[in-house]
């Protein structure tokens, strides 16, 4: 291993440390649709700025999985992810997407729950991409889109995603929508159109929601 990946892997060590401590401050609370089973194995679908709430909401599986970036930026992600439990498949510039996501649909068929953002790992922001939709349809499990939002974070306002960090002692809501069922030969184009008006609307749902718990 070089010395830049060594060091990003320090780092991803030091950040998933910092996590630890912040999320046993949190208060936090999952809105499940009633469709969901939890006996099953789902893809999960969310943006990358919601990575940490998702990551958490799906602590819940045993066997999870999500695809980190070979970069040395990925290593943060990577060791984080791996720290929280997660099968860590490395691989998303277009040359290796489709092997990574072909790795990826093995365990989801093996039981493995995986999520990843659909608008990673470089944006453009808020605009779903057709990797893990391809994985839903390639794997046979529906696709749960996931919203979510803190009371008070840390908005990293320079980076592509608008990256949400949580404010230590904050309140964290995950919702997690209607499983979406999507068909062999289906346009995934429209389905991408689909989830990215979903995962909005999902989004807002849960800042509206802790508007309401807070002026209660």
């Amino acid at each position: 291993m070089d010395k830049k990946k060594r060091k990003y892997r320090i780092y991803g060590n030091m950040l998933y440390f910092l996590l630890k401590f912040i999320l046993k401050t949190l208060k936090l609370e999952v809105k499940r649709s009633e469709k969901i089973d939890l006996n099953s194995n789902y893809v999960y679908g969310f943006w990358h700025n919601k990575l940490i709430i998702t990551s958490v909401c799906l602590d819940y599986y045993k066997k999870k999985a999500g695809l980190a970036s070979p970069s040395n930026d990925g290593e943060l992600i990577a060791v984080t992810l791996e720290k929280f439990g997660f099968q860590v498949i490395r691989g998303s510039s277009d040359k290796e997407a489709v092997r990574s996501l072909i790795k990826l649909a093995k365990l989801v068929k093996n039981g493995y729950s995986a999520g990843t953002p659909v608008d990673g790992p470089k944006g453009p922001i808020y605009k779903v991409k057709p990797g893990m939709l391809f994985l839903a349809q390639k794997s046979g499990k529906k696709m749960i889109p996931v919203g979510g939002a803190f009371s008070n974070c840390w908005t990293f306002e320079k980076a592509w995603d608008k990256f949400q960090f949580p404010k230590p002692f904050s309140k964290m809501v995950c919702i997690e929508g209607d499983p979406i069922e999507i068909p062999k030969g289906a346009d995934l184009d429209k389905y991408a159109l689909f989830l990215e008006k979903e995962l909005n609307r999902l989004d807002k749902e849960a800042e509206e929601y802790l508007k309401k718990d807070k002026s209660k």
